[in-house]
């Protein structure tokens, strides 16, 4: 069957809009918490103006690869200009009776040097799984932003070596960028 040309022209510019809807990076929705430091935090506008890196855990056992993947971040670029980094805990699905609890027990292991980073997420968990392509439960889920607040990078896993060099490098990368 031959399609007449305005048709034609038509199904191929629908074609062309889905595939590009289909390769756009996804959007960085608003997230909202209270740092341990007592500090407002909504992302991604408190990390706009810098290279941010967001680390997000869903269990208490996330808790091993997010804490690694944060003192590197934190022992490598804290101390650095236009450089951010939060370790988000993803809470909602803690009871709400017991919540308080938990809030408190993590905050009494935190180092008061690393809570200006620490932001307990109450709510948005679906979505936020989502956004991270949520596979394993105790993963890190780690969101790289560039100073507009984009996302240009994910990942997930555990922590190591070679998979935290890589974050390195496209932090540097984009460090560079001008």
């Amino acid at each position: 069957m031959k399609l007449p040309p305005i048709r034609l022209c038509a199904a191929l510019a629908a074609m062309l809009s889905a595939a590009s809807v289909g390769q756009s990076p996804p959007q960085m929705p608003r997230i909202a918490g209270e740092s341990f430091a007592g500090h407002k935090v909504e992302l991604p506008g408190a990390a706009r103006g810098h290279i941010a890196v967001l680390i997000f855990g869903f269990t208490k056992a996330s808790k091993t690869p997010t804490s690694a993947w944060a003192e590197r971040l934190r022992s490598d670029f804290g101390d650095q200009m236009g450089f951010a980094f939060y370790q988000l805990p993803v809470l909602e699905d803690v009871p709400r009776i017991i919540r308080g609890m938990v809030i408190s027990g993590m905050k009494k292991g935190m180092p008061a040097s690393m809570r200006d980073h620490f932001v307990p997420i109450l709510e948005g968990e679906a979505e936020l799984k989502r956004l991270v392509g949520y596979q394993e439960a105790d993963d890190a889920y780690i969101v790289l932003l560039d100073r507009s607040g984009e996302i240009v990078g994910q990942r997930h896993d555990s922590f190591s070596d070679p998979g935290y060099r890589q974050l390195q490098s496209e932090i540097v990368a984009l460090g560079n960028r001008k």
